[in-house]
């Protein structure tokens, strides 16, 4: 399993450093830090796979997209949940001196919850596919139990 790719989006690089400093220590993690929202596009052919954004840089924007799941830290919880609303795919908010094992946790259950609707379309087409092939098999059966009777 690929190390999860972790942007990190911190204006301070002190605070930024700090973060990232945790995640390598709690973890497997790939990190790519970057001082703002606007320069978070311009991570080239690097894709992230969730995003921990610092609430201080949201307080600017209406809506901000990234593209993927993201974590919104902030001091506090009014403040937090009041600055995700701004992110196109936040799925919470952190303290912004959460602990390692608190962001490996957040880290982790973002990638879960980006890997089940792909499990589930694949075991969706399954059950289709087996529904399919039965309804085929047994209209062979039914044809062939009517060319044997008459």
């Amino acid at each position: 399993m690929a190390a999860p790719k972790v942007l990190l989006i911190v204006a301070h690089p002190v605070i930024a450093s700090g973060i990232e400093t945790l995640l390598k220590l709690e973890g497997d993690y790939e990190v790519k830090r970057v001082p703002s929202i606007a320069d978070a596009s311009k991570t080239g052919e690097w894709r992230a796979d969730v995003a921990l954004v610092d609430g201080a840089l949201l307080s600017s924007y209406t809506e901000a997209t990234l593209g993927v799941p993201a974590y919104v830290l902030s001091g506090n919880e009014r403040d937090g949940r009041q600055l995700a609303r701004k992110l196109d795919d936040a799925r919470g908010w952190l303290r912004k001196d959460a602990t390692g094992p608190e962001l490996r946790a957040a880290i982790t259950s973002l990638k879960r919850s980006v890997a089940k609707p792909d499990a589930a379309g694949i075991g969706t087409l399954g059950i289709a596919i087996v529904v399919v092939l039965s309804l085929i098999v047994l209209a062979l059966v039914a044809y062939l139990i009517w060319l044997a009777v008459y």
